[in-house]
């Protein structure tokens, strides 16, 4: 529904945090969707002493032969303050031999010939070519006496070089220590990395009720105080369904209808949210179906673990441990012997689209009508 330039706001809290805490790794840790990726690289656009180097997870390479050439292209690229049409040629290892002359540093030149070295073996040593990316970003700094900072957003995804049997442990292999070079990662998986040693960690929340306020009018434009409250009710706060119901909320003048239109029609920036979410933390776990089962009934209402096993048709011992399974993996959260969902929006989903309420199309006034929220 967004059209035009989108609507943001500064977090201004974590951008303390961050301004604050320069000389430190920091660890934003939220939901998906919640805000980390902007508050990343508003705080990057601040950085004026250090050599801010951005990379999407994501999208990088994960094979460790490629990853080694892609992070290396990655520093340069930042280093060198290249254009985004340039940012190709920094993933080509020929590219590279041919520019880092230009940067006359010995130490990073040694770096780079190694890693093609050892690319041209039959077996090239994977944990060695891993180790060599980050060791350069360190080199770099060193010997141009300029620190860098390394913003590593989806930072679940360095996970996947964990699949590759030389490396195992590739947060071992990081130099989260070094006084050249620091990090600040950005993740959706809080439980994954809130105990990552060496970091600041920093829990990125949903939006309060004035940051709301401002994030719908710079939606749709000065509103009433009562369209604003609900709109911040029915969102939880979150950056996403916030601005999904203020921009569905323009045509529709009723922001219930907004908000289930966008939850639950399949064309619906919430809907995709939700689904999105949902296979990325259930792919993270195994055992999907029992897991999926599961979720489907604590969408229902909070329950303990003896009454979810009894609906599951499974022992006590085999549903606690799919349940830690997905609390691991942030999925739901466990408080007074009770499992629930942390994410009232997702779980709003799952029970209503599990129950038959979702469209293909826009749906009716009438279809949304007996829907309880």
């Amino acid at each position: 529904m967004q059209s035009g330039k989108e609507a943001i706001i500064e977090r201004k809290e974590y951008l303390g945090f961050l301004a604050s805490n320069a000389s430190k790794n920091t660890a934003l840790l939220g939901r998906k969707k919640s805000g980390k990726t902007l508050i990343l690289k508003q705080h990057i656009k601040k950085l004026t002493k250090e050599i801010p180097v951005y990379i999407d997870l994501e999208k990088i390479n994960l094979v460790p032969e490629n990853f080694s050439i892609e992070f290396i292209g990655n520093i340069l690229y930042n280093f060198l303050g290249k254009k985004t049409i340039d940012y190709k040629n920094f993933l080509d290892l020929e590219h590279l031999k041919k520019i880092i002359p230009s940067v006359k540093s010995d130490k990073c030149s040694e770096i780079l010939n190694s890693v093609e070295n050892e690319l041209l073996k039959i077996k090239p040593g994977q944990k060695f070519l891993v180790e060599s990316a980050f060791k350069f970003a360190n080199a770099l700094a060193e010997e141009k006496n300029k620190k860098i900072v390394i913003c590593l957003d989806n930072f679940e995804n360095i996970l996947d070089l964990n699949n590759f049997s030389q490396i195992n442990d590739i947060i071992s292999l990081i130099n989260f220590e070094s006084k050249d070079v620091r990090y600040i990662i950005a993740s959706s998986l809080t439980n994954q990395f809130k105990d990552l040693k060496n970091f600041e960690i920093i829990e990125i929340k949903n939006l309060d009720k004035k940051e709301s306020a401002l994030l719908i009018e710079k939606t749709v434009g000065k509103t009433e105080k009562k369209i604003i409250n609900e709109i911040h009710e029915l969102s939880k706060g979150h950056p996403l369904v916030l601005k999904s119901i203020a921009s569905r909320y323009k045509e529709t003048k009723n922001v219930r209808k907004a908000f289930l239109t966008e939850l639950l029609c399949k064309e619906g920036l919430i809907y995709s949210y939700c689904k999105n979410s949902l296979s990325f933390y259930l792919n993270l776990a195994r055992g999907q179906s029992l897991l999926k089962n599961i979720l489907k009934i604590i969408a229902e209402k909070e329950l303990r673990l003896s009454e979810i096993a009894l609906e599951l048709y499974r022992s006590a011992p085999i549903t606690k441990a799919m349940l830690e399974r997905l609390i691991s993996v942030d999925l739901i959260a466990k408080k007074d012997s009770r499992f629930y969902f942390d994410d009232k929006i997702l779980q709003l989903w799952v029970k209503l689209t599990s129950n038959g309420y979702d469209f293909d199309f826009i749906p009716e006034d009438k279809d949304l009508e007996e829907i309880q929220i």
